[in-house]
């Protein structure tokens, strides 16, 4: 699809602060097709960036059946493919650790559960795990793991401990609209957990337009931590926990540095593949000792009259 024919989506006031009027911020590619660029524009008042103009609803389900689309295979097919699954495991232990720290057992929503390898760890410790997934190949691979794959979180009959959102607000056109319908699913004393990847970070700001994060026109928004917090307070929720995703500065600027190095001489290449791994090494280092500084990071919510 070519960019020209993508209609302006007629939302355009900033989601945080809601003012009406935003500067152009950078062009940025679809790392599937380099040559298709999209605008980034960044909020005139509150600085928060977001793709604008970008895909309706109904359009932007045509970027998502790239076959080089990691989150929704399930067999790996190159070698990559294959350290991203292995990687996959080891966060899905952490996510449940980190999880289970706060609450032992329960109930669990991941809204945005892609081929369900998560939830497939949350059940097999005992939780009871509900699922909820757009995009049909995805959903089709959860459901023949025989996940509860909803329809609808409108679905649920009673409320859930923890509701779960691992690289998904970015890629919703009313993020806010959604984290108001989810809040009512959620128990008294329920979390959500919330990862995103982090635009202030070390590898974002080395590798600029080519920041593999950026990933449009998938991600139509960029939040910053405060951005985060904004979000959430406005429907009465505060961050508890800041915690981070600690291979995802690695896949982010080594997967950046692949995208840059494009059409470049050998040299350059080498040149990007090193600046990759001290882009990578930086903000691992720097998200180790400062939370809100990692490449991705995770937020952890609960109502706050509790």
């Amino acid at each position: 699809m070519n960019q020209k024919n993508i209609q302006k989506y007629p939302e355009s006031r900033c989601l945080i602060c809601h003012f009406s009027q935003h500067d152009f911020y950078m062009q940025v590619p679809n790392r599937f097709n380099p040559a298709e660029t999209f605008p980034l524009v960044r909020c005139s008042q509150c600085g928060f960036i977001f793709l604008y103009p970008r895909p309706d609803e109904r359009e932007i389900v045509n970027f998502y059946e790239d076959e080089d689309y990691q989150p929704h295979q399930k067999d790996p097919k190159s070698f990559s493919e294959y350290v991203y699954q292995r990687v996959r495991i080891w966060n899905n232990r952490y996510k449940r650790r980190l999880i289970e720290n706060l609450i032992s057992r329960g109930s669990i929503l991941d809204y945005g559960c892609g081929t369900g390898e998560f939830l497939l760890e949350m059940q097999h410790a005992g939780w009871v795990t509900y699922g909820f997934e757009p995009a049909p190949k995805a959903n089709k691979i959860a459901q023949q793991y025989g996940l509860t794959v909803l329809e609808s979180p409108d679905q649920l009959e009673a409320t859930i401990d923890v509701v779960t959102l691992w690289h998904v607000l970015e890629h919703l056109h009313q993020p806010d609209t959604l984290l108001n319908k989810l809040k009512k699913q959620l128990s008294s004393d329920g979390l959500f957990i919330i990862a995103v990847p982090n635009p202030t970070s070390i590898d974002s700001r080395m590798f600029r337009n080519s920041w593999v994060a950026y990933d449009a026109p998938r991600h139509l928004y960029h939040f910053r931590p405060k951005d985060i917090e904004s979000l959430l307070h406005s429907i009465g929720f505060k961050i508890i926990e800041y915690k981070g995703l600690y291979f995802d500065p690695w896949y982010n600027a080594l997967l950046s540095a692949a995208l840059e190095s494009r059409n470049k001489s050998i040299m350059n290449r080498i040149f990007l593949i090193l600046k990759g791994f001290i882009a990578a090494s930086l903000a691992f280092g720097e998200g180790l000792v400062f939370k809100k500084k990692n490449s991705s990071v995770i937020y952890i919510a609960k109502q706050e009259n509790l």
